[in-house]
């Protein structure tokens, strides 16, 4: 069981995730990349990442980026996803407004574009080549990143961050309503991080036990 204080911050925790707010990214290949991404979303408050593999090699997402997610990567949940015509479209079913972040000049701003949708869903592209053709048709809404640089391009976790940062803003300012989930919503995520408090809590034990294991027979071995 946790402590009173570690169950008081997973509840405040809670009580502060973003309702109707997630994240797509298509085709990372770098496992540091989706952890600094996964940081930023725990940081805005939201919850739950998608994450598609169908050009690239599928890794889990709890298991690796661990350095650059500050271990933020095991409190959130993950949808994988191995088609982007099949995630985009379910999660158009589901009444999420697609937008998708490009390079590309004709797109809205991020700070011109109306990002008060009650259910948003940013999309992210491959590292290298950006977001498929596929999911830019799919989306409801382009934009981008103005730049004043030589390069015309930010890391993708840099993006995704700014963009995030520039939705909560937009809710802050016009639909302060869009950042408090109902109850319902807390006490879903609440199970969900008391969930893998316990599990944590197990495997940290597990480990503790077989470094002690492991340290014994190291030193049975240079008694001999």
């Amino acid at each position: 069981m946790p402590t009173e204080k570690r169950l008081n911050k997973l509840s405040r925790v809670a009580e502060r995730r973003q309702p109707g707010f997630t994240v797509v990214v298509e085709d990372i290949f770098d496992p540091h990349n989706l952890g600094a991404i996964t940081r930023s979303c725990d940081a805005f408050g939201i919850q739950e990442i998608n994450v598609i593999f169908e050009a690239q090699p599928a890794f889990d997402p709890k298991a690796v980026g661990k350095n650059s997610s500050t271990a933020t990567n095991k409190w959130l949940n993950y949808r994988v996803h191995h088609s982007t015509e099949g995630a985009l479209r379910a999660l158009k079913r589901e009444g999420w407004q697609l937008v998708a972040t490009v390079i590309d000049p004709a797109a809205e701003p991020i700070y011109a574009a109306d990002l008060c949708q009650a259910q948003i869903a940013l999309l992210f592209g491959n590292e290298k080549t950006g977001l498929s053709a596929q999911a830019i048709a799919l989306a409801d809404l382009q934009v981008t990143i103005p730049m004043l640089g030589i390069a015309q391009s930010m890391n993708v976790s840099v993006s995704a961050a700014l963009v995030m940062y520039e939705v909560t803003r937009q809710r802050r300012e016009r639909c302060p309503e869009r950042l408090q989930p109902g109850p319902e919503a807390i006490e879903r995520t609440l199970a969900y991080l008391l969930e893998m408090h316990d599990h944590l809590g197990k495997r940290n034990k597990r480990l503790r036990k077989e470094r002690a294991r492991t340290r014994l027979q190291a030193t049975a071995k240079s008694d001999r």
